[in-house]
């Protein structure tokens, strides 16, 4: 808080002369305003009720309650508003209730539970409030139950479950959810169904399939789900049929077409399935009809078009515009 704002605060703090005031005053949401006023209160206002009203409006605020005004009521309210105030919370009031309720609003708060109260249904609750990562449970309480939970709410945290606890099931609904967790998937359970599954929900797990299962069989089914996946296709297999199934699922694949294999065919299915693949076009292949089809979809592609060509497409989209 630099030095103007504290002296309006201070201005403010003058004008309160009653409990009444000094009540009202720390229900203002203007977190800066309630914690300036809890260090400048007077001793005659500091009262439990005060105190109260101030943590239930922000959390932080118990770090300016007296030691011997942190009674469980008011500690409770304030990791109810904000879980990470429970650092400022006296050991002795860390009841199992008031810790379960501070992670349950902040799975972070977890980092100030006493060691002796962390059981797998607080470290649950914890992930579970979207705030915190596997990554920051003891692998002595990552239950089945705890991680399913935790690769249902955000698949990436497969990463963190222990290898014996990937099960089969659990990998194949992680990859449900995004392809790209084949990548923490243990190569052992890489089958061709569930690569098939992972491949089906993002194209790009293709980089983490295993060679022996990339088959032209399965470079043809993926491009066909999502073009782009093409880039992950070694060249000898990037044949001119894959090519065109590729482009048709994705214009934009174009960028990974063999410049040989860029006719004028494919590269106007290309444009007519995503504007944007014109900028992949070679210019010799430009016409005026596949660059006005460009930029009717968007104006920016005019940078792409050839400068012999400018005006004359310029001309066809005032022609379009009448």
């Amino acid at each position: 808080m630099n030095r103007i704002v504290d002296i309006t605060l201070w201005e403010k703090t003058l004008k309160l002369t009653t409990p009444e005031q000094w009540f009202w005053a720390v229900q203002d949401n203007l977190v800066n305003i309630i914690n300036f006023m809890l260090r400048h209160v007077a001793a005659v206002f500091k009262t439990p009720a005060l105190y109260h009203a101030a943590v239930q409006n922000d959390g932080m605020s118990l770090r300016y309650v007296p030691e011997k005004l942190k009674s469980p009521p008011i500690c409770l309210a304030a990791v109810q508003n904000l879980g990470w105030a429970l650092q400022h919370v006296p050991e002795e009031c860390k009841t199992p209730e008031l810790c379960l309720a501070a992670v349950q609003r902040d799975g972070r708060a977890l980092a100030f539970v006493p060691k002796e109260l962390i059981t797998p249904a607080l470290c649950l609750a914890a992930v579970q409030s979207g705030s915190m990562s596997l990554r920051d449970v003891p692998d002595a309480l990552k239950t089945p139950e705890l991680c399913f939970a935790t690769v249902q709410q955000a698949p990436w945290e497969l990463a963190y479950v222990p290898e014996e606890l990937k099960t089969p099931a659990l990998c194949l609904y992680a990859v449900q959810l995004a392809g790209r967790v084949l990548e923490e998937v243990p190569d052992e359970l890489k089958t061709l169904e569930l690569c098939l599954v992972a491949l089906q929900a993002d194209g790009w797990a293709l980089e983490f399939v295993p060679e022996v299962l990339k088959t032209p069989e399965l470079y043809h089914a993926i491009v066909q789900h999502d073009g782009t996946a093409l880039i992950f296709v070694p060249d000898a297999l990037r044949t001119k049929k894959l090519c065109f199934v590729a482009v048709r699922s994705s214009g934009t694949a174009l960028a990974y077409v063999p410049e040989e294999l860029k006719t004028p065919e494919l590269c106007h299915v290309a444009v007519q399935c995503d504007g944007w693949a014109f900028q992949y076009v070679p210019d010799a292949l430009k016409t005026p009809e596949m660059c006005l089809t460009a930029v009717t979809e968007d104006v920016l592609l005019l940078e792409y078009v050839p400068k012999a060509l400018k005006r004359e497409v310029r001309l066809l989209l005032k022609k379009e515009a009448r």
